[in-house]
């Protein structure tokens, strides 16, 4: 019942996905359908488990092959578009090979009739005929592991790729959170298939494959309904805390720098329009753990820090005695909406009012 309720879980999820219409369409319908993928996987599971061996349902036979060799071109495809934003390019289809190599091989059985396919399947494990399909169907678990390994080398290359030159992306963190996930199923997937060869277990009676997919589809559940713009491109994955210890730590300070470039280098403040959403955006990281950067390593809060750089900018303007700008000039040009909120913030800062401290400088010179 457990893996049945994952299995609707991923279906409705995959469905969602698919049709989403937000972020990147493509990235969201090859993850759509390779949550959907997993759905049947599981659904497939439940009946094998239920049944002996699936022989109650012959239109299941064989049907599993299809999302264990489709898996990793999938997700594959999916990050590379979630890097890189490719557009699918006729190469890309190469990686179509492992799933209709399965289609050529066992095209024939499926369309067949219950009965036939029941007759069939004996006759595909007693046969003694030597054929390029039987050597094939014969070693297709070894095959499909050895393809899963390979999509997981190739995955990884594009994780090095990318963070070489992207250290600190949210995307980076997103893909590392797949591809661990992903190694983990494969591996416990040729766990279980080395195991029961080698008669160390009973393959009927384990569920260490359902397990792994189940935390898969945990995890992309919890994102999806607690960090849904994870999947856009536009925040941070929500389990980063900026505590004092190892990478997370760093990370945080490279976004601490990157927040002072933006403010010292392109001067932001001086958007009349700049929020701590559009800060955020600017960051790539979520509205809160922009807030916590602020608070933790500038002690204020957003408008604080604002205002703070927005001060020191009027200050340099009516410090210039060659400066002919007027008061309300001034305070268009640094970013301010309004008279009062930029008189409050000034002689909260110098203790005096804007145009005193102008008058101070004229006097002085």
């Amino acid at each position: 019942m457990l893996f049945f309720a994952f299995s609707f879980q991923a279906f409705i999820l995959g469905i969602l996905f698919f049709l989403k219409r937000k972020g990147d369409r493509v990235a969201n319908r090859l993850f759509g359908i390779f949550l959907l993928l997993f759905s049947y996987n599981l659904l497939y599971n439940c009946s094998y488990w239920a049944t002996n061996k699936g022989l109650y349902h012959p239109h299941l036979l064989f049907t599993n092959l299809i999302p264990w060799i489709s898996y990793g071109p999938l997700l594959l495809l999916y990050i590379r578009r979630v890097l890189y934003q490719k557009k699918l390019r006729l190469k890309d289809g190469l990686h179509a090979i492992p799933t209709l190599s399965i289609f050529i091989a066992y095209g024939d059985f499926y369309i067949l009739s219950a009965s036939e396919k029941l007759q069939t399947a004996r006759q595909m494990f007693f046969s003694q005929e030597i054929t390029l399909g039987k050597i094939y169907r014969d070693y297709i678990i070894l095959i499909i592991i050895l393809i899963m390994f390979f999509y997981i080398g190739l995955i990884y290359n594009e994780y090095r790729k990318y963070k070489k030159e992207n250290f600190s992306s949210h995307k980076r963190l997103w893909v590392l959170s797949l591809f661990t996930c992903f190694t983990a199923y494969v591996i416990s997937f040729s766990l279980y298939f080395l195991l029961g060869y080698l008669k160390l277990m009973t393959l009927a009676g384990d569920y260490t494959i359902g397990y792994c997919i189940v935390a898969f589809i945990g995890i992309v559940s919890y994102f999806s309904f607690m960090q849904p713009d994870i999947f856009s491109g536009k925040k941070i994955i929500p389990y980063i805390k900026y505590r004092k210890n190892g990478m997370l730590e760093s990370f945080a300070l490279e976004m601490k720098q990157k927040l002072e470039d933006l403010m010292g280098i392109e001067k932001v403040y001086l958007d009349h329009t700049l929020t701590l959403d559009k800060l955020a955006d600017l960051l790539n990281l979520s509205k809160h753990h922009t807030s916590q950067i602020i608070n933790k390593y500038f002690q204020s809060n957003f408008f604080e820090f604002i205002n703070n750089y927005r001060i020191k900018e009027a200050i340099v303007l009516l410090s210039d005695t060659s400066n002919t700008m007027n008061i309300n000039e001034i305070i268009d040009a640094t970013g301010f909406n309004n008279r009062s909120s930029f008189y409050t913030a000034f002689k909260k800062t110098t203790g005096m009012s804007p145009t005193s401290y102008q008058k101070s400088f004229s006097k002085e010179s």
